[in-house]
């Protein structure tokens, strides 16, 4: 009797202690910065409302300034009516050094709620961003179940840190009646081989000022013809792993990756000739490289492109009937397992796990990225939306982009899960600028890249 009537009064005491209010709330989570090593979980249910005068902090870079406009005007008028009281600010960055501006927010703790990443950057700051399966994930939101391959780039620890805005894979864009003009009839070439004699019959010196008046091909950089993402490319399409069969050792020392790193410097000599040449690149001129100057009619320069629709000509320009659109072919001649590929860019916006406002920026983030909004926003750009059923009206409408989705589809190669990527770039990019002075060979320069990267993932 006495052990029963010691738990009746813990019970009403219980009740009392309630009854008064106690705070029965899990307290929010704390921020988590860079250097944290679990990636960080968020309760959808322990976010307090947004207060008076909170301001949504979005970070984006490198846009249009029609898509600019339209975000200002359209959604986010739209986002304030439906939640009052909260204002939301876009700042607008760049790419060229966004890896500083990134460390410093996670660093400190404090920045932008939302900020737009690139594909790659999921594996780079995963651990440092907010799970948002709580709040975007198929219980919470249906829509999310629309959305293409592209999620995989807004995923870290199987988990959605955000949302991808758009499809961006590198194509091979080709001027025909140049090619047509060179005495090049047999289309994009499909082989090393092909594309070196190409680079040689298609490339074009002024020996007045020993520059360049026309290049075969621009692969996404003109005048250094080294850009790691090109390598990548080409890498990719000649069956090459950038890790070995255990996933975490780097694979630079195999033999795609010699041959990946010869060709780029077979057809950095087939345009410009020996390093000691010092032949001047193009001209920096209006628009596309494979465009004509309104002004002059003249050629921008280049019969070639392999870069994303970002490089490409408008599609309203007249030149379009007269370039092709092709995956890269890899090398089939040497390399058995090549296949043509388009290594696929997917931009996206995350939220950070220090963000106090994690339920609003999802809330926006539902807003930005409806059927119609992913639509307008990449109409904007003139890319493909990462939503499927975004994929109508202009994409296919356009003759471009309905062979640019199709490509992707078939070809399309992913670009995320590449660990320690802002290091892994400057380790290519300094390794592959030794290569085009012709200061490292080619088994230098991918025994450096090797030794490097692994030194980095330590």
């Amino acid at each position: 009797m006495k052990k029963y009537s010691i738990i009746a009064i813990l019970l009403i005491a219980t009740m009392i202690l309630a009854a008064c209010g106690t705070p029965t709330t899990a307290p929010t989570t704390a921020p988590t910065t860079a250097a944290s090593t679990e990636a960080p979980t968020v309760a959808a249910t322990t976010e307090a409302p947004a207060a008076a005068n909170t301001t949504l902090k979005i970070y984006l870079l490198d846009y249009t300034a029609d898509t600019i406009a339209w975000l200002e005007n359209d959604i986010n008028p739209a986002f304030v009516a439906a939640h009052p009281g909260v204002k939301v600010e876009i700042t607008q960055g760049s790419w060229t050094g966004w890896d500083t501006t990134f460390a410093g927010f996670f660093a400190a703790g404090d920045g932008p709620d939302i900020i737009n990443l690139g594909s790659e950057m999921n594996t780079l700051y995963g651990q440092s961003l907010a799970d948002m399966d709580p709040y975007l994930g198929a219980a919470a939101w249906p829509d999310i179940a629309n959305f293409g391959p592209a999620l995989e780039n807004a995923k870290y620890d199987g988990k959605l840190r955000g949302l991808p805005i758009f499809t961006a894979p590198r194509y091979v864009f080709c001027r025909t009646d140049l090619m047509t003009a060179g005495g090049w009839t047999t289309g994009t070439p499909q082989n090393f081989a092909q594309w070196i004699d190409f680079a040689k019959k298609l490339s074009k010196i002024d020996p007045a000022t020993n520059s360049l008046t026309q290049q075969a091909l621009v692969p996404v950089d003109a005048g250094s013809m080294a850009d790691w993402q090109w390598w990548l490319l080409v890498y990719y399409s000649i069956g090459g792993k950038l890790y070995k069969s255990d996933g975490v050792t780097p694979n630079f020392d195999s033999p795609e990756a010699l041959a990946t790193t010869q060709f780029l410097l077979d057809m950095r000599q087939a345009t410009y000739g020996p390093a000691a040449n010092a032949v001047g690149s193009l001209p920096t001129g209006q628009g596309s490289v494979i465009d004509v100057n309104d002004a002059t009619g003249a050629n921008n320069g280049a019969v070639c492109l392999a870069h994303s629709g970002w490089a490409a000509p408008a599609f309203d320009r007249p030149v379009w009937s007269n370039i092709s659109i092709d995956p890269f072919f890899g090398d089939s001649t040497a390399f058995p397992n090549s296949k043509p590929v388009v290594l696929a860019f997917n931009d996206w916006l995350a939220v950070p796990a220090y963000s106090k406002n994690q339920q609003l920026a999802a809330d926006w983030l539902k807003m930005a990225f409806t059927k119609e909004a992913n639509n307008k926003w990449n109409e904007t750009m003139g890319l493909i939306p990462a939503r499927n059923d975004s994929q109508y009206g202009y994409v296919v409408e356009s003759p471009q982009l309905k062979k640019e989705a199709e490509l992707a589809s078939q070809y399309g190669v992913g670009f995320a899960g590449i660990t320690e990527s802002a290091k892994l770039s400057t380790i290519m990019q300094d390794a592959l600028g030794k290569l085009i002075t012709e200061e490292m060979t080619p088994a230098d320069v991918v025994a450096k890249i090797q030794a490097d990267y692994i030194a980095a993932l330590k």
